[in-house]
């Protein structure tokens, strides 16, 4: 009598279901291929059936990195402006706040904020403008924290340091920082998810250099 042994099973296959050109996030423009893993009913290892599909992905030509199919609809243009958007809401949100920390509006601390978010944002307030955000902000009942986490994710170290140094200015600017402002300085820092040697690094470079003995 004889017996066979029959080997079967399954195993997945990679293959190109397309090809072209797109923005790869990490090294810019590059070719890239769209493939496809399917599981493959095997006889004796050899694939015999497709199955289904166990997934895909893009993969670029240029560093290999892989990625969700979305990838081919970014756009570093939209993304960057969509940055800046968010960056000149934070600095202009944050420092009107700050502005209010101590309850007095000075007019140093008007010219201040224009000054600021002139320099960082390229965007001229008027002083009309100002007075505007801030009669806003008094009667906005958020929280910097609540300003400030839609933009967590996309602001890097440098961009969290402006936001810090933005309004430390503002504080500063009527020639005392009053322990509300101090207090919400720190809650700001917080709010980015800085670490303390960041957040006071940031303080400490808006401090004047001492004058030599």
């Amino acid at each position: 009598m004889l017996y066979f042994i029959i080997i079967y099973g399954t195993r997945g296959m990679t293959s190109v279901g397309g090809a072209g050109r797109f923005h790869c996030p990490t090294c810019g423009k590059s070719a890239y291929q769209h493939k496809k893993v399917r599981r493959w009913f095997t006889l004796f290892f050899i694939p015999m059936i497709p199955l289904d599909l166990a997934g895909e992905y893009i993969e670029c030509g240029k560093c290999y990195g892989t990625y969700e199919l979305d990838v081919l609809s970014y756009d570093p243009a939209a993304e960057a402006a969509k940055f800046e958007a968010a960056f000149q809401i934070a600095i202009r949100r944050t420092i009107v706040k700050m502005c209010l920390a101590d309850g007095v509006v000075e007019p140093a601390e008007v010219a201040a904020i224009r000054d600021i978010y002139s320099k960082i944002a390229g965007v001229e307030l008027s002083e009309d403008d100002v007075r505007e955000e801030i009669a806003e902000a008094m009667t906005d009942p958020r929280t910097v924290q609540q300003y400030l986490k839609d933009g967590i994710g996309m602001f890097n170290v440098h961009a969290k340091e402006l936001i810090v140094k933005a309004a430390f200015f503002v504080a500063a600017a009527d020639g005392q920082i009053a322990e509300s402002e101090h207090k919400l300085l720190h809650n700001i820092g917080a709010a980015l998810q800085m670490t303390k040697a960041q957040y006071q690094s940031a303080i400490d470079s808006c401090a004047p250099p001492s004058s030599p003995s």
